[in-house]
């Protein structure tokens, strides 16, 4: 206990350090319109207390504008936004942003936030980045060691993407806390795996992209090894109370679905096909060449984004003009910006590919029964995660990517562990 005290005290003063950098930009970083819905959708924190029966879903109000985004929109950061507001007090805005308008019309009508309510929703959901950076090392550390973990840190903490996308009032933020949280509780609670159906029930409702990993997490408390005998109505027993678990934080975050689960479900699933369907029909009807037809456009699309693309200010060219001020302050900062270039992005897909192929080996060779079965998981859940955005994303807004991230800055620290031993055990033979 006591050699690991400097260790955390090191630890935690780089992530008060990052931290206190990460939150100073948070008033710098560039608009996006989809702030002032989530500023927008928070009100349902006052409406829930008021009269929670306003959240139902009811199908004759199958046109409203809160309703739809209730049945499109994860619950998570629109919650924690409107406690952040409640307790700034700052009211929530009462008029939506409308993409089909200018910038000017928007904010005549009031949909442009005041720079104090966007910081307010933007600390409401940034505060979980130091806590993302621990859960990081942490994940990384169980992974291959104590190096493995500094390093995914130091990389989660200066990826641009993250800088960006976590820093806005939207879901990225609690989107990324709840995947590693989930991730780290995958060796914590591998005794009671059914315990890990709260953070993937934070998780999924923080946006519903991560589900491919959730749905490994609920397949492991069935398939996954164990360090002792476990019989078939244990294991039933842990997938069963996962299920019921996951399904009842779910309903919990969702008052929408309280009148009706069953056809409020149906409803939800319906109108985010739908909202899909949209989104792709007016990007093809500007940029046909933006859409990612085939599985193949989405690998190399999600790769562009993951890897090499720039930090993207806007997911449309909608109001590029108006935000040109603000984009230009932003990128005058050298870290916002690091690697996200041709040779940058080439050398930590390289290094990410080859921790990511090395870690196959080393669960064939360790053994180390918690080491092989953390490398397992992690690697399937990179796979699946991969693969479901591969058949889900159509879309080509970089946000999307961020499930990955976590994932990415893992095999890549993992990759420079490996030729670090490689680089050692040269020297070795050499003496």
């Amino acid at each position: 206990m006591k050699n690991q005290l400097p260790q955390k005290i090191a630890i935690l003063g780089f992530i008060g350090l990052v931290s206190i950098g990460y939150f100073l930009g948070l008033s710098g970083v560039p608009f996006h319109p989809d702030e002032q819905t989530y500023l927008f959708m928070s009100g349902d924190v006052e409406r829930f207390f008021r009269n929670p029966s306003q959240l139902y879903w009811n199908p004759a109000h199958s046109a409203d504008l809160r309703q739809k985004y209730r049945l499109r929109d994860a619950p998570l950061s629109r919650w924690l936004i409107g406690i952040g507001r409640q307790i700034a007090r700052k009211p929530a805005p009462q008029v939506d942003w409308d993409w089909s308008k200018d910038w000017l019309t928007n904010q005549a009508n009031g949909a442009l936030p005041s720079p104090d309510l966007l910081l307010v929703g933007r600390w409401s959901v940034a505060f979980l980045f130091p806590l993302s950076l621990w859960l990081m090392f942490q994940v990384a550390q169980e992974a291959g060691g104590v190096l493995g973990g500094w390093l995914a840190m130091l990389l989660l903490a200066g990826n641009a993407l993250i800088l960006l996308h976590t820093r806005r009032a939207m879901a990225e933020s609690s989107l990324l806390f709840t995947l590693l949280l989930t991730l780290w509780s995958m060796k914590r609670f591998r005794k009671q795996p059914h315990w890990v159906a709260i953070p993937s029930a934070l998780a999924f409702n923080a946006k519903q992209s991560c589900a491919p990993v959730i749905l490994l997490c609920w397949a492991m408390t069935l398939l996954a090894p164990a360090e002792t005998y476990i019989t078939l109505k244990q294991r039933l027993k842990h997938t069963f109370f996962f299920g019921l678990i996951f399904a009842s934080l779910t309903l919990a975050l969702n008052p929408v679905l309280w009148s009706d689960p069953l056809r409020a479900s149906l409803a939800a699933w319906e109108e985010r096909a739908s909202l899909v369907k949209e989104q792709v029909a007016a990007i093809r009807a500007v940029n046909p060449e933006l859409v990612w037809e085939s599985s193949s456009d989405r690998l190399l699309g999600i790769v562009a984004h993951l890897y090499f693309t720039p930090p993207m200010i806007a997911d449309l060219k909608n109001y590029l003009t108006e935000t040109q001020r603000s984009t230009e302050a932003y990128f005058s900062q050298p870290l916002h910006s690091l690697f996200r270039d041709t040779w940058g992005g080439a050398i930590f897909l390289f290094l990410s590919l080859f921790g990511f192929t090395l870690a196959a080996v080393r669960v064939r060779k360790s053994s180390d029964s918690a080491l092989r079965y953390t490398l397992t998981f992690l690697w399937l859940a990179t796979a699946l995660q991969a693969i479901g955005l591969i058949a889900m994303v159509p879309i080509p807004f970089q946000r999307y990517v961020v499930p990955l991230i976590p994932f990415q800055c893992l095999w890549t620290a993992k990759g420079i562990e490996e030729l670090i031993r490689f680089a050692k055990a040269i020297v070795n033979r050499s003496s």
